[in-house]
């Protein structure tokens, strides 16, 4: 990084309904610091959740996982009915609506040089913003599924979309994106995919695991079905093999492991800080068919069993992990058991071939990619006075109300 580099400030918007949008704006955060320093001061923000905002929108996210836990039918035909353009209008002006003054007061609180959201409900709230101060600042977003993507992902009001694949930015254009405002750049994952920070083995070490065992990752989240049965299934295992859990805040999952003694070694924790460390020492990835777990997953360029997904978007990421030969998608914990032991025989043949297929399809660079186009548009862009903020104004988060 020069020292000669200006100061730039980058607003991240995000949402809290599922991990991945958060995540994708954790790895641009990361990649920003990376590459810039102190230079780049980034603030992450879910205005819904984060900011004083309307309580059907805060409810929205907030019941997500009831939603698609118990509720999938309904979920399903909500996101069918919903995904065209025609609907997408109507909302984007409800959204318009409920976002204007919460998300001008913060662009005028915290000043930003650039704009990144990693949500599909910001882009016309911020297009109404930008317009209503005047503001050329660039405004970027960033799609978070791998092959099938909702229609309000796509609105006229940002600059640059970054998307994962072909499938997606040919979908971004036959609904009026520019063809010229569409990057491949991959879903951003954390930048330590990219250039792991210690090697597997040390990594296996640190978690008290053998080396030289073949390594399965599970990676759950209270909306993941199945990964206690899979487990009990792979005790049957023909091969030697161990096991790491995170079972990303599933209580009752994270207990019951823990309080079992199992015919492998296994290493599980509630919350993994840093899950690119245990991407880089795992051979299988077996979760559900979230795009940045799924992101993350390519980019170290692990074979995927998906043991679950949501109906919607996350049928386009099983499709794009199956049809390009990075992995299966499982139907029961039988099933998993035959693939494993498929995968560990005959000197893992098939298992290397998935391999270098997934880090064929993986884009590790992404958030690095992505970062370097924020800070280039940062100096680029049209300055514009910001208004004077009125005394007293300051940054009220929603638990604060």
């Amino acid at each position: 990084m020069s020292t000669s580099n200006p100061t730039r400030r980058f607003l991240i918007l995000t949402g809290d309904a599922g991990f991945g949008h958060r995540s994708a704006a954790n790895s641009v955060e990361k990649a920003l610091k990376e590459e810039y320093g102190d230079n780049a001061v980034t603030c992450i923000v879910d205005p819904v959740v984060e900011r004083p905002a309307s309580p059907i929108l805060r409810k929205s996210q907030l019941d997500y996982d009831d939603n698609v836990l118990n509720k999938q039918d309904l979920y399903r035909f909500s996101y069918a009915i919903s995904d065209n353009r025609p609907t997408c209008s109507v909302l984007e002006g409800a959204l318009t609506m409920l976002l204007h003054r919460n998300m001008l007061q913060l662009m005028d609180e915290f000043r930003p040089d650039a704009v990144v959201s990693t949500h599909h409900m910001y882009n016309a709230p911020m297009g109404s913003v930008l317009l209503a101060r005047h503001l050329s600042i660039p405004f970027f977003t960033v799609v978070t599924d791998l092959a099938d993507v909702h229609s309000l992902w796509f609105q006229s009001s940002p600059d640059r979309y970054f998307v994962a694949s072909q499938a997606v930015k040919e979908q971004a254009v036959k609904v009026g994106i520019p063809e010229n405002k569409v990057v491949i750049s991959g879903i951003p994952v954390d930048p330590n995919l990219a250039h792991p920070a210690v090697s597997r083995d040390i990594q296996r070490e640190v978690l008290g695991l053998d080396p030289s065992l073949p390594t399965l990752l599970f990676v759950g989240s209270p909306r993941v079905n199945g990964i206690y049965e899979c487990l009990q299934a792979l005790e049957k295992c023909q091969s030697p093999l161990q096991v790491m859990v995170a079972a990303g805040g599933d209580e009752s999952l994270y207990n019951q492991i823990k309080d079992r003694a199992w015919k492998f070694p296994i290493h599980v924790e509630n919350y993994v800080p840093k899950l690119s460390n245990w991407m880089n020492c795992a051979d299988i990835l077996i979760t559900k068919a979230g795009g940045l777990v799924v992101s993350e997953g390519l980019a170290a360029g692990l074979p995927i069993l998906l043991i679950d997904n949501l109906p919607g978007q996350e049928d386009g990421n099983v499709r794009y992990v199956v049809e390009n030969g990075a992995g299966l998608r499982i139907q029961n914990e039988n099933e998993l058991l035959s693939v494993v032991n498929h995968w560990l025989s005959d000197g893992q043949e098939d298992l290397r071939t998935i391999t270098e297929n997934s880090r064929t399809l993986g884009k590790p660079w992404a958030s690095i990619e992505i970062a370097r186009s924020l800070w280039q548009a940062s100096l680029t862009g049209i300055a514009h006075p910001w208004p004077t903020i009125k005394p007293g104004l300051r940054w009220i988060r929603a638990n604060e109300q």
